[in-house]
C-alpha cells in the first residue's frame, strides 16, 4: 500500500526539476522498505563485504567490511565465564580486567597515551562464552592497532602488583553490577536452569577473587587460549590487510597446544526465591530452555520474542505484543531470549506490584500456551517484521563483534540481512513447535522482593 508525498521542486543551476516520492507504508508480508525517486539519486553505498578465513597461525580472521572510515577490531576468545572451574570461579572476569597491563620493557602509559594522541579507544569485555579485547580506531590506523591488541591479549609478563590493583576494581564491578536487580535475577536464573557451565558466576564475589591467584589466571590461559578457541573480528576493516598483520604479529606468539572439549550444556530447571525486603519492586522470571544460536530454530525464537514482546514500539503508544493484555498500569509482562552456542533461555520476565505478580505471571504463561495452538496471521507477519527490525537495532559496536564472531564460530558469515531472510522462512507451525517444546520441560523460576508474598513456581500451571 503506497501513499504519495507531496511534490517538490528541486532548483540546481538555474534549471528545476521535479521530484516524486513514493513510501512503503504497510505490506501485508515483510518487505524492505521501497523508497523511490525521480530526480537526484543518492549515492549508492558500496555493499558490505563479509569474509572468513583462516591465519597462518590457526586463528579466525572474520571481517564485516562497510568501507566508513571508523573501524573496530577486536581478539576474541572462547574462554568465558562457563569455563571456570570449581576451585577458581570467576577467573575469566579476573583476567578480563587484567589484560590491559604493562609489557616486557614498557609500561601501560606508553600505550594508553598512543591511543589517546590517535584518538583510539581500548575496552575489555567477558561474557559466559567469551573474553574480548578490542579498540575503535580510523581506518589508517589498523597497522598501529593489531600489534597493540594482540601484544596484551598474550602478554605473558605480570607482576604481583597488577593482580593487586585490579582485585579491587573487579569487586566493585560485581556489587555494582548486582545492585541492579534484572542483572542480579538473570545470574540467578543462569545458575538455576545450568547449574554449571552457563550457570558459572559471570562476576566474580569478593570470596571468589581472594582465592584466585596469578598462577590460576596462567594456568587458565594456557589451557583455553589455544588457535582454534581465537577469533580475529574486523568491522569496516579490509580482509586481506587484516589477515597478513594477523600472521605477522601472531608469528611472535606462542600460543598453546591442543584443543579442549568442555563439557556441554545441559538444563535442570528449578526455583530460587531472593528475599529484598517488604517494600522492594517485584521481580518474577519464568524461562525455559530455549535454542543455541547454531540451531536450525534460532530465528523462530527470535520471531516468538517479537510475537509475545510486551514493550513500547512506539514512545507514546500502548504496548504491543501478545504480552501487552497481561500487563497492569504498575506489573509489566516483557519476553526475552538468549542464546549460546549450545544452549539458550527463554521467557517472561514480571516486575512491579508484589499484589499484582500472582495475576500477571499467570496470564502470561496462559498466552505462551495459547501461542501452541492458536496464532493469528497478523500478528504473525508484525512478529516477523519486529524481529528483523529488532535484529538491525542490534548492530552496537559490541553487538556487531559478537554477531561476526558468531558467523566464524559456527562456519558462516551470518549478518543481520541474511538474518533478515532466515527470518522470513520461519513459519507458524515452526513456532508453536517450538512453544511446545519449551512447555514441555521444568520451567526456571525466580523470584526477587516479598518472598513472604511472592507466589511459587508450583503455583502456576505450566
Amino acid at each position: 500500500m503506497f501513499r504519495p508525498a507531496s511534490t517538490a521542486m528541486h532548483r540546481t543551476s538555474g534549471l528545476v526539476r521535479p521530484s516524486f516520492r513514493s513510501f512503503a507504508v504497510l505490506a501485508s508480508s515483510p518487505n524492505p522498505v521501497i523508497y523511490s525517486r525521480n530526480g537526484f539519486q543518492p549515492v549508492v553505498a558500496p555493499a558490505v563485504v563479509k569474509t572468513l578465513s583462516k591465519a597462518e597461525s590457526g586463528v579466525n580472521v572474520a571481517t564485516y567490511d562497510h568501507f566508513g572510515p571508523a573501524s573496530t577490531l577486536a581478539i576474541v576468545v572462547n574462554a568465558g565465564s562457563r569455563f571456570d572451574t570449581a576451585d577458581a570461579p570467576g577467573t575469566a572476569h579476573m583476567l578480563k580486567a587484567c589484560l590491559l597491563r604493562a609489557l616486557p620493557g614498557d609500561n601501560l602509559a606508553r600505550t594508553i597515551r598512543e591511543a589517546e594522541l590517535r584518538g583510539n579507544t581500548l575496552h575489555a569485555s567477558v561474557s559466559r562464552e567469551h573474553i574480548v579485547l578490542a579498540s575503535d580506531f580510523l581506518r589508517d590506523d589498523l597497522v598501529d592497532a593489531v600489534p597493540t591488541l594482540v601484544s596484551h591479549m598474550f602478554n605473558r609478563s605480570f607482576q604481583p602488583y597488577e593482580f593487586l590493583d585490579a582485585a579491587p576494581h573487579v569487586a566493585q564491578q560485581t556489587e555494582a553490577s548486582l545492585a541492579d536487580p534484572a542483572t542480579a535475577l538473570f545470574e540467578k536464573l543462569h545458575q538455576v536452569a545450568f547449574r554449571n557451565g552457563l550457570g558459572n558466576p559471570l562476576l566474580a564475589s569478593s570470596e571468589a577473587i581472594h582465592g584466585l591467584n596469578r598462577a590460576k589466571l596462567f594456568e587458565f590461559v594456557d589451557k583455553y587460549f589455544t588457535a582454534d578457541r581465537i577469533t580475529v573480528v574486523g568491522s569496516g576493516i579490509s580482509h586481506n590487510d587484516l589477515k597478513t598483520l594477523v600472521d605477522s604479529a601472531f608469528s611472535k606468539v606462542s600460543l598453546s597446544t591442543g584443543k579442549s572439549n568442555p563439557q556441554k550444556s545441559r538444563y535442570f530447571g528449578g526455583e530460587v526465591r531472593i528475599e529484598m525486603g517488604p517494600h522492594s519492586e517485584a521481580h518474577y522470571a519464568v524461562a525455559f530452555p530455549g535454542v543455541a544460536y547454531t540451531a536450525p530454530e534460532y530465528q523462530a525464537s527470535l520471531v516468538l520474542q517479537a510475537l509475545l514482546d510486551g514493550s513500547k514500539r512506539v514512545k507514546w503508544g500502548a504496548r504491543s505484543g501478545a504480552l501487552a493484555k497481561a500487563s497492569t498500569e504498575k506489573t509489566i509482562s516483557t519476553s526475552f531470549t538468549t542464546s549460546y552456542s549450545d544452549a539458550g533461555l527463554f521467557g517472561i520476565h514480571v516486575v512491579g506490584a508484589t499484589n499484582e505478580v500472582k495475576q500477571v505471571v499467570s496470564k502470561s504463561l496462559e498466552t505462551l500456551r495459547s501461542l501452541s495452538s492458536s496464532i493469528t496471521t497478523e500478528s504473525f507477519s508484525a512478529a516477523q517484521k519486529a524481529a528483523i527490525i529488532y535484529a538491525e537495532e542490534g548492530q552496537t559496536r559490541e553487538n556487531l563483534v559478537d554477531l561476526i564472531t558468531k558467523g566464524a564460530l559456527s562456519n558462516a558469515t551470518s549478518q543481520a540481512g541474511s538474518e533478515a531472510h532466515s527470518i522470513n522462512k520461519v513459519t507458524v507451525a515452526d513456532v508453536q513447535k517450538l512453544v511446545k517444546s519449551m512447555l514441555s520441560a521444568k520451567p526456571s523460576v525466580v523470584s526477587m522482593g516479598n518472598t513472604l508474598t511472592l507466589p511459587y513456581a508450583e503455583e502456576f500451571q505450566v
